[in-house]
């Protein structure tokens, strides 16, 4: 076969496979017009609807919104105030089951055990609306509780250990902050729901045991350290006396200079580990600050309620939409049983 008759062959090959490839691009440009013309029609059929039966949509929406305004209006006025714990040793839980507790009983509207709970008239915990809590979150938690887990653990287990998996397992509980908030008719009965919320934690007996051994260790490792301050220091001392006496003497010399290096070293590490001494008792004064209670209060209720105004919860607004829906769902009900009949 010659060269020219190979060369015309491939000419061939070349414009068929680039027939194909015009065909494939006119394909795909042909499929994405039709795919914008299909979303337009539907555009303008949808619009047109709104256009014949916008004063239906829109009668809807008024009735719905006024009815929801005069609600709003004649309804009593909802208050609520929000109280700040930190809970210590692993109490969360039990914060967060007794915080349920207390709303299950107002859902149930138990006014009578809520007023034994709470020490207060039952005409007051008749208006109680609702007991709520949920943590304040900070990721940098997660960080920091997962670089505590891994100091405990030997160096195989850290290896197996993901922190994308570690961050997933970290609940609710686990955060040091938790939020409880509580909603009444009644605005100044706050301030008399924070102690028995505390009460119910701190008269728990487990958590007053590891209350009661947590204090007792921090006492301990307080005694230990202090000694141990102690001791640096009066080697410390010591140690400066002597360096006082041999220069004293004024012997000089090679053997002299490397002693002196020496010397300047152990002093060097007698003040490190001063310092290191120093910084635990601090952490240790720190911790049994913050573990002093059951429950650490940040922020307690206030005295006078603030006023419950959300958008979303305004009767006005969901009545308004929700009317308009409804009749949304009735014009295209009749649309399709007219079609339906026709068909």
């Amino acid at each position: 076969m010659s060269k020219h008759n190979i060369s015309q062959e491939e000419e061939i090959e070349l414009g068929s496979l680039f027939k194909i490839i015009g065909r494939g691009f006119s394909n795909l440009f042909n499929a994405v017009g039709k795919l914008f013309k299909g979303i337009l029609h539907y555009l303008i059929l949808f619009l047109i609807f709104l256009r014949n039966n916008a004063l239906k949509l829109s009668l809807a929406v008024l009735v719905g919104a006024a009815f929801g305004l005069y609600l709003d209006l004649t309804k009593p006025q909802l208050y609520s105030s929000t109280m700040i714990v930190e809970p210590n040793f692993k109490s969360a839980l039990q914060l967060y089951q007794n915080i349920d507790f207390y709303h299950e009983l107002v859902k149930q509207k138990d006014s009578i055990l809520l007023a034994q709970t709470f020490n207060i008239p039952v005409n007051e915990a008749a208006k109680l609306k609702g007991f709520y809590i949920e943590p304040i979150k900070n990721e940098n938690e997660k960080f920091v509780f997962f670089d505590d887990f891994i100091e405990d653990v030997d160096t195989t287990t850290v290896r197996s250990i993901d922190i994308k998996e570690f961050k997933k397992s970290f609940s609710n509980y686990d955060y040091k902050y938790h939020q409880i908030k509580v909603t009444s008719l009644n605005n100044s009965i706050f301030k008399k729901l924070n102690r028995p919320i505390i009460n119910s934690i701190e008269s728990n007996p487990y958590f007053n045991y590891q209350k009661s051994i947590n204090n007792q260790n921090l006492l301990q490792n307080e005694k230990v350290l202090v000694k141990s301050l102690q001791e640096v220091d009066t080697l410390r001392r010591i140690y400066n006396e002597v360096l006082i006496t041999v220069a004293k003497k004024a012997e000089l010399g090679t053997s002299i200079t490397l002693a002196e290096g020496s010397k300047k070293t152990d002093e060097l590490e007698l003040f490190n580990e001063s310092l290191r001494l120093n910084r635990e008792l601090v952490e240790n004064n720190k911790e049994k600050a913050e573990s002093s209670e059951i429950l650490n209060i940040v922020s307690d209720f206030s005295k006078i309620g603030k006023k419950e105004s959300s958008l979303i919860k305004k009767m006005t607004i969901v009545l308004g939409i929700g009317m308009g829906l409804l009749m949304l769902s009735f014009i295209l009900l009749r649309q399709l049983n007219r079609f339906l009949l026709k068909y």
